[in-house]
């Protein structure tokens, strides 16, 4: 057997050696903004009409301490069922006390649960509702500096114009007029190109100084939070968790950032480790200029879709309710 040439060994050794290393990173670490048209990320798998419920729900059970209560509630209906038509005694009697009281335990901790679900979600739409008051005006005030801008362009471009023809006019007779006319002309052409530059640099608006007060995304961070949006322990256990049966190893949570970090829509979120962009996003750093539309836009598509995901645990809490009443079971 020939030998192959040792530049050519060489060469396929470092690409085999390369790709083992590059591959699992880029794996791991998805490329920014993407993903023009981005999906939804993080289904349920529920289908109210099979008999069991999905893995996604039997999973929220357990987070949420319903998985004891809800197999010892399908034994007690079974066992309470053969009771029909039989003599009451107080052992049969004692029987259907117990599944009464497990049967409201279940309702208790469903209706916790949606109270925290419910929490979770109230704040993040109240910094939605002032983040949105505080972009509104953003917005307004940049359109207006740009108005102003184009309206300038448009005002010293006429003038300046009909100065340097009004020069002209007369070079005929007074040739040494023709010198003020193209000084006048090329003004015409300078001046309102600075301004349409101006323009397309206010477009962005101004950058004002940002908060000092952590919202709901500083959690997923790993910033630090105060006692206003802080999460209820199964929120947080659910999106902590590795959604069952994907091909993802990830969590939620890490799933979700990587959502925002591929989508092209939130251009500005182009680094999940990067500290001053995430002060800013954040809110948990007071930064000079490090409030802007840019800013403010991320923030509200990013906690729009976080309240989209928990909001999802409300189609999981349906399922074990059926759980409960014996529609389906855990």
């Amino acid at each position: 057997m020939q030998r192959r040439p040792l530049l050519i060994t060489i060469i396929l050794s470092l690409s085999v050696s390369m790709s083992s290393a590059v591959l699992p990173a880029l794996c791991q670490d998805p490329l920014p903004n993407s993903v023009a048209v981005p999906t939804q990320i993080l289904k349920t798998g529920i289908n109210l009409t099979t008999e069991s419920v999905s893995p996604n729900t039997a999973q929220v059970a357990d987070i949420i301490g319903l998985t004891e209560v809800v197999k010892k509630l399908q034994t007690l209906r079974a066992e309470v069922s053969q009771l029909k038509g039989a003599q009451p005694t107080l052992e049969n009697l004692s029987l259907r006390q117990d599944y009464n009281d497990t049967q409201e335990q279940a309702r208790q901790i469903i209706e916790q649960s949606n109270l925290e679900i419910d929490y979770v979600l109230a704040e993040i739409n109240a910094e939605r509702n002032l983040y949105g008051e505080i972009l509104s005006s953003m917005i307004s005030n940049r359109d207006k500096l740009v108005a102003r801008s184009n309206a300038s362009s448009y005002y010293t471009n006429g003038v300046l114009w009909a100065v340097g023809e009004a020069f002209d006019i007369p070079t005929y007779k007074v040739p040494k007029l023709s010198i003020p006319s193209g000084t006048v002309s090329i003004l015409a052409g300078v001046v309102p190109s600075f301004f349409s530059l101006w323009a397309m640099h206010q477009y962005n608006g101004k950058k004002i100084q940002s908060e000092n007060e952590p919202n709901m995304l500083a959690k997923l961070f790993d910033y630090p939070t105060t006692k206003e949006v802080d999460y209820p322990a199964s929120v947080l256990a659910f999106l902590d968790t590795v959604p069952p049966g994907g091909t993802s190893k990830k969590t939620r949570k890490d799933q979700l950032i990587d959502r925002w970090l591929t989508d092209q829509n939130i251009p500005s979120f182009t680094d999940r480790k990067n500290k001053k962009l995430l002060d800013a996003i954040t809110a948990a750093v007071s930064q000079n200029k490090g409030l802007s539309i840019d800013t403010l836009s991320a923030r509200q598509d990013m906690l729009q879709q976080l309240a989209g995901e928990i909001w999802k645990m409300k189609r999981m809490i349906l399922e074990l309710s059926m759980a409960t009443k014996g529609d389906k079971t855990l």
